[in-house]
């Protein structure tokens, strides 16, 4: 005995997934003004700024697994500064199926106890470059 009537059409929607192609209102740095809306690898070079920029948990405009999660690591050593930049890089990019990768993780401490992290950012668009500094 079936619970809904054979006519209710239990067919459950067969639709394909589609990717829209997200265009975004690109700023300029220099005036702080929007100059255009754009897509492609400027406005993934856009995005990454954001996500790079973004400290995770301490804005409510944003969701809880927005951002990158750096301010935690201030004053720790060297080698776990290293071993958690790459991991959680790779988490905060891990939330915009746009981004793919992030590989060719370059560390360079300075005397002033700082760490500097370069990487190489892979997109569906092309290859981005990133930077951060703890």
């Amino acid at each position: 005995m079936s619970t809904l009537p054979d006519s209710a059409g239990t067919e459950i929607y067969g639709g394909n997934n589609v990717e829209y192609v997200t265009d975004t209102y690109l700023v300029d740095k220099n005036t702080g003004t929007i100059k255009k809306v754009g897509g492609g690898l400027e406005a993934m070079k856009q995005a990454a700024e954001i996500i790079l920029s973004v400290e995770r948990y301490r804005n409510q405009i944003y969701t809880s697994n927005f951002g990158r999660e750096l301010n935690k690591l201030v004053g720790k050593p060297p080698e776990y500064v290293a071993s958690m930049l790459k991991r959680r890089i790779r988490e905060a990019f891990s939330v915009d199926p746009r981004f793919l990768s992030v590989d060719n993780f370059s560390f360079n401490a300075t005397n002033l106890g700082s760490m500097k992290c370069t990487f190489d950012i892979k997109t569906v668009y092309g290859m981005v470059s990133g930077e951060v500094e703890v």
